[in-house]
């Protein structure tokens, strides 16, 4: 079954994450899954209550299907094997709802560039809260990360009338991270066991296989690593897939 998803992409550089609080709005129905078919749930679970005030949550997709993981190391430097991510919190910006970052190459200078990905009404739903505790969850639709990396810099803004599956720009097979950054906009977590700095996880099952019905995909830490603000402590991630 089709989608069609209406996307107009703005470029804006990321030189302090900003943006504006969405409405939520309803889901479509059907699909057979936990979710609607092309749609994709994750669930990022945190030690301690949510602070959207001051640790910003950033769920990272690499959707090339190299195998890579992304790492917090990418961020602020290289980005890389980071595709695209959603950010909640770290103030006013994106406290009510996620925004959607796109990461692609700069065609003139080579270097890791990121743009704001404005979500059509309908394609994501947020839910500040979990049933098993703390933490969130995003369910979208996986048209709105599909989308052509820009061909000039800086990047004109471009309209996007996307009817899929077929999917042109991703992979079906996506690796997943979490972060957490403090108000300085570094990182304090990740889903290592040894702090946000370390590159010891691989996401489970070689990577969220998008083609697949998934109703039980997670990944827990392991070990007793803290960090000071129990609010911006990873406790895991959950996912949920329908094709």
């Amino acid at each position: 079954m089709r989608r069609l998803v209406t996307v107009v992409v703005v470029a804006a550089m990321m030189i302090g994450l900003s943006g504006c609080g969405r409405q939520v709005t309803g889901l479509n129905a059907g699909g057979g899954g936990i979710v609607p078919a092309g749609e994709t749930a994750i669930r990022f679970d945190t030690v301690g209550p949510l602070d959207f005030q001051n640790v910003s949550y950033l769920i990272v997709l690499n959707t090339t299907g190299n195998g890579q993981q992304p790492y917090a190391l990418g961020y602020n430097t290289d980005f890389k094997n980071w595709s695209a991510f959603f950010i909640v919190g770290g103030g006013a910006g994106y406290a009510n709802f996620p925004g959607l970052l796109q990461v692609y190459q700069d065609p003139a200078s080579g270097a890791a560039r990121t743009f704001n990905v404005p979500i059509p009404n309908g394609t994501v739903n947020f839910n500040p809260t979990v049933p098993t505790g703390n933490g969130f969850q995003i369910t979208f639709n996986r048209c709105i990360v599909d989308l052509a990396p820009p061909t000039a810099s800086p990047p004109p803004p471009v309209s996007s009338n996307k009817d899929c599956p077929p999917y042109t720009n991703i992979n079906k097979v996506w690796q997943v991270s979490l972060f957490t950054l403090d108000r300085t906009q570094s990182p304090v977590d990740s889903l290592s066991s040894n702090g946000a700095s370390n590159t010891d996880y691989k996401f489970p099952n070689n990577g969220l296989d998008t083609s697949q019905t998934i109703t039980t995909l997670n990944f827990f830490k392991q070990g007793n690593q803290q960090v000071s603000n129990p609010s911006a402590q990873i406790a895991g991630v959950e996912v949920f897939n329908t094709p």
